[in-house]
């Protein structure tokens, strides 16, 4: 009996590093935390019989920081440390007449640790290695997800250095569409939510792409100390998704100084050729990522006051060749990164720390002709640059207050942008057209057409509060506010001093030779589109989390979230408040020993609307038609532009909006205005109080989520999670203009003269309302005042007036199986298998149409009319019915460690796409409908992609002392997609190239079939990590 319990004390020491590294790298979460960058030390002191002991003295140290925290149990024997740095801690517990007791814990980020310190009365001091029982995070005792130390992530697996790469780990999470994001770009789903339905944050600073909500600041892999990844069941702290979380904290400095490089090298010629697809050649798809960053911390006052930094070069580099648009691109970013943190304690328990970091970068393409008959790159074209990134920072306190009460605030700005910009801004882009519509560009200096800016920020507030106290058991109660206010300038302007496109246009006025010219007139394009946009979010909260007993553990929450949008004149055009959501969880622990628990929540999270819905609206955008002046055309043989515009022709016969068309090349003095144009947009603001329906809600979701986990021993965990989700009150814009004429031509109230009006008013009109969708009645205000009234007309709108759209769903259902095995020195493995179902008729935020994708986040054109959604109903893109996932790694020598990382997914299912046969408005999309060749074509009906069947393997290797230049020296490689494995990950889905009205004849498209995207080929990463 003592040499078992020797033996096993020993070799519980000896594992217990490796072991509490991994668990804090890799926790299956069934619940991660409630603070965005702490973690939580949770105890109770007793005897060797059981029985609490109170008094005792617990004194808690960084071993990075130095700061030391003294804590007393109390008369039930407990204590607790709130708002701890992640990191590793030394554990002294003493009380009169006991043995001293030793241990150490490691603490992540949003997540609670529970000791269970038993005390022996022998006399003898002595040092036990003990596992600290991690428990689940009071406020995410049912949180679903994964936490993930990055350090020692790629220190054991091949993983892409991307966020998204690490939430691919987590199960219910899958890759999302290509068109959204490519390679470091790459966006995911979460539990059947879209790509546009996630927040991401660093350092408590939310670094979501405010703009469409896809994506987030790029941030370096190398600034990333954890990150969180909460797919399900989080607390009511965290809102504003509702798809997942993305949490993430950066390093920081600590007693021990530190210099670090990490040099990474993946070039072109380490990747394999691409596969043809319908629109790229490609082996001319190539991909150079190759980095260096440098970083140092250390304490700038010993205990007291801590500084990193860390600082990127890059060097990215890709080449793509476009089929069908002759273009070959290369494109060039070399941009770096700094990343900077400052941590200060102005007492053990008073924490303040500030980071910065700028993301701003330029991608540089230049484009040239490219032949595919005869795969040749032609002469130079054009260049463009795509500005990305911005400069951010955040600021965090925390501190205790009494010892049960503590605080903690933070203030911070993001900033990003994604400005696509020529290279001559000024420059106008002049095109002829002959008979046949075939279009040549005639000006050497301008081929591209577009200037298109987004700049955006983010200021954001917050304060929270944490109380304990003992009724009728523990109670941990949190609560807080928090306030963001949005704002960006997009803009879409045609390129020029004035943003106009010259069309030359040859017609054949007699209609009956194509051959004949009779004329050519010159057709100006005038587009300027956006301004300054802003929005508003602000929540409060509670959550108690209630300690019935030590077995149960009761969670019962409340989020408010109000959401404010601001149009281009900076007025109010939506308010949606009160969006209440209840967040209620239990986690129980049959039998008490901490190896078996189950666990449930019910919850809502509502999704504020992006700011890009108050992009349109104030648009001066028309086209209008000249004749040639006297004497016909005389063109700049550069730049194509007219030396002079003749009067305008009567072609078009709508009032020309005020513009600065009279300012363009060839208009001196020619007179622009009259009825001669057709008006798209014509620069007056579109009101604030006719954007949206009465009573319109903020879209939702509701989840359920019951799980159960089992410890087998201290390495063997397994798991099983059954999740559901259910999208409600879907808010989309829709045009009601064919309703709003109905009423109006039915309107008993008004005069016969009154109703011609007002129905010409309306006709050839777009009027788009933001409204919860579905097969009911809307109430709207006119954007027009009618003919002898004196302000808009508020009217109801019935479902037969409305044609009966279609009531939106999204329901989600996923079982996943899970397991770890912890590793220990030796061997650590980890995986799930998830079953999963995403059907309806409503693909989120942003859609996948046709051949693309469209990225505007709650605007999309699904629902402009209800045959839009005609048979649009099925499993939904982003089904993937089964996934495997399965990573760990091997030490095979002690200087020598492999690892691997799969994943297995059934295909996703397409639509088969074209002309509407029932609803001539959605017709006149073209091939966007649920239609092929003029029958149903139901979602979810048509093609597949392949199975992906991806394994990445690595290999570590750490060069003895007298090799590695002074320090510890570790050499990466890394093989993603080991076998090559070219899976279609999405086909061209539109069937229908054309429609002859007359025949009713539906022509085929070719590429119908053929695949669009592609996995990544296998390629090779090379690195070392060299450390003092």
């Amino acid at each position: 009996m003592a040499t078992t319990t020797f033996c096993t004390a020993v070799l519980t020491a000896m594992a217990a590093p490796a072991l509490l590294a991994t668990v804090a790298a890799l926790i299956p979460a069934q619940a991660l935390a409630q603070d965005y960058t702490s973690g939580a030390l949770i105890g109770s002191v007793s005897d060797s019989g059981g029985a609490p002991v109170s008094g005792a003295t617990v004194t808690l140290t960084s071993q990075g920081q130095g700061q030391a925290r003294t804590m007393t149990s109390s008369a039930a024997g407990s204590f607790s440390a709130t708002g701890l740095q992640p990191g590793e801690y030394n554990v002294v517990v003493e009380a009169p007449g006991f043995d001293k007791y030793e241990t150490t814990v490691s603490v992540v980020i949003s997540q609670e640790v529970r000791l269970e310190a038993s005390l022996q009365t022998t006399g003898a001091t002595q040092t036990v290695v003990v596992k600290a029982k991690r428990v689940r995070q009071d406020f995410t005792k049912t949180t679903t997800g994964l936490t993930v130390d990055l350090d020692t992530l790629t220190s054991q697996q091949p993983i892409a250095r991307n966020l998204t790469a690490v939430t691919m780990l987590a199960p219910t999470v899958t890759m999302g569409n290509p068109g959204f994001g490519e390679g470091d770009n790459a966006v995911a789903s979460f539990g059947g939510g879209s790509v546009a339905e996630n927040a991401y944050y660093i350092d408590g600073l939310n670094i979501t792409n405010p703009d469409t909500y896809i994506s987030s600041a790029r941030v370096p892999f190398d600034f990333y100390k954890t990150v969180e990844v909460k797919t399900g069941g989080y607390a009511a702290e965290f809102g504003r998704a509702t798809g997942g979380v993305v949490n993430a904290t950066t390093k920081s400095g600590t007693n021990t100084f530190m210099f670090a490089v990490h040099g990474n090298y993946q070039p072109s010629n380490f990747r394999n050729e691409q596969l043809d697809t319908y629109d790229y050649r490609g082996k001319f798809s190539q991909v150079q990522d190759n980095s260096l960053s440098v970083e140092a911390g250390g304490p700038i006052i010993k205990d007291r006051l801590f500084a990193y930094g860390l600082y990127q070069f890059n060097d990215y580099a890709s080449t793509k060749a476009g089929i069908n648009t002759g273009t070959y691109t290369k494109t060039k970013n070399t941009d770096p990164f700094l990343g900077l943190k400052l941590d200060g304690y102005i007492t053990p328990t008073q924490h303040v720390s500030l980071t910065y970091f700028d993301t701003t970068n330029t991608d540089k393409a230049d484009q040239y002709g490219f032949d595919s008959d005869t795969d040749t790159i032609g002469a130079y074209k054009s260049s463009t640059k795509e500005e990305l990134g911005g400069q951010n920072w955040v600021l965090n306190y925390a501190g205790k207050v009494t010892d049960w009460f503590s605080i903690s605030a933070a203030v911070g700005d993001m900033k990003d942008r994604d400005n696509l910009l020529p290279s001559d801004l000024t420059s106008y882009n002049v095109k002829y057209y002959d008979l046949s519509g075939t279009p040549t560009t005639i000006s050497t200096t301008q081929p591209n057409t577009a200037i298109n800016v987004i700049d955006m920020e983010r200021k954001f507030w917050r304060a929270d509060g944490d109380v304990r106290f003992d009724a009728w058991g523990h109670h941990h109660v949190r609560f807080g506010i928090d306030h963001e206010k949005n704002s960006e300038n997009k803009t879409t302007d045609l390129t020029g001093g004035s943003p106009v496109q010259y069309r030359f246009r040859e017609y054949d006025n007699t209609d009956d030779n194509i051959d004949n010219v009779d004329e050519v007139l010159l057709n100006v394009i005038y587009e300027h589109m956006g301004g300054h946009v802003s929005s508003e979010a602000q929540a409060i909260y509670i959550q108690d989390s209630w300690d019935v007993t030590k077995n149960l553990n009761l969670q019962f929450g409340l989020r408010s979230d109000n959401f404010k949008q601001f149009n281009l004149s900076g007025e109010q055009y939506m308010d949606l408040k009160d969006n209440v959501a209840p967040r209620l969880g239990f986690a129980w622990d049959p039998t008490g020993e901490g190896q078996w628990k189950v666990f449930g929540s019910y919850g809502q999270n509502f999704i504020p609307p992006a700011m890009n819905m108050g992009f349109r609206g104030k648009d001066t955008y028309f086209q209008q038609y000249f004749n040639a002046p006297t004497g016909g055309w005389v063109l700049d043989p550069v730049t194509g532009l007219p030396q002079s515009v003749g009067t305008p022709n009567s072609k078009l016969s709508t009032l020309c909006p005020t513009s600065s068309l009279s300012g363009a090349p060839g208009f001196s003095g020619v007179d622009v205005a009259g009825n001669y144009c057709t008006v798209y947009g014509n620069g007056e603001q579109e009101g604030a109080n006719s954007k949206t329906a009465e009573g319109l809600k903020a879209t939702h979701v509701d989840e359920v989520i019951l799980g159960t986990t089992y410890r087998v021993n201290d390495l063997w965990t397994v798991g099983v999670t059954g999740t559901m989700r259910s999208t409600k009150n879907v808010s989309e814009d829709s045009d009601f203009t064919d309703a709003i004429i109905g009423y109006l031509g039915n309107a008993t109230d008004l005069t016969a003269t009154q109703r011609a009006d007002a129905i010409a008013m309306y006709t050839g009109t777009s009027n788009y309302y933001v409204w919860n969708v579905g097969d009911h009645s809307a109430t709207v205000r006119l954007k027009k005042v009618l003919t002898g009234e004196t302000e808009q007309r508020v009217i109801t709108l019935s479902a037969d007036q409305l044609g009966h759209f279609h009531d939106a769903k999204r329901e989600y259902q996923a079982l996943t199986f899970d397991f770890k095995r912890a590793f220990d020195g030796k061997w650590g493995l980890q995986g799930s298998y998830t079953w999963s179902r995403l059907s309806g008729n409503y693909s989120g935020t942003v859609s996948e149409y046709g051949n693309t994708v469209q990225q505007d986040a709650g605007a999309t054109f699904a629902w402009d009319s209800p045959g839009m959604e005609n048979y649009s109903g099925g499993l939904l893109a982003g089904d993937r019915t089964h996934t495997f996932k399965l990573w760990g790694s091997y030490q095979l020598t002690p200087s020598f460690l492999v690892g691997a990382n799969v994943i297995l997914q059934s295909p996703e299912r397409f639509s088969c796409l074209g002309f509407n046969a029932d609803d001539a408005y959605a017709a006149g999309y073209e091939a966007v409908s649920h239609y092929c060749g003029g029958l149903p074509a139901p979602q979810g009906k048509g093609l597949k992609s392949d199975w992906t069947k991806n394994i990445d393997v690595s290999m570590r290797y750490t060069v003895p002392q007298k090799y590695a230049l002074g320090g510890n020296l570790v050499l990466r490689a890394d093989i993603f997609n080991l076998f090559d494995q070219h899976s279609v990950v999405t086909r061209y889905v539109t069937y229908d190239s054309g429609y002859d009205p007359d025949t009713n004849t539906y022509f085929k498209d070719d590429n119908y079939g053929t695949p669009t995207f592609y996995n990544t080929p296998r390629y090779v990463r090379v690195g070392f990590d060299l450390s003092y």
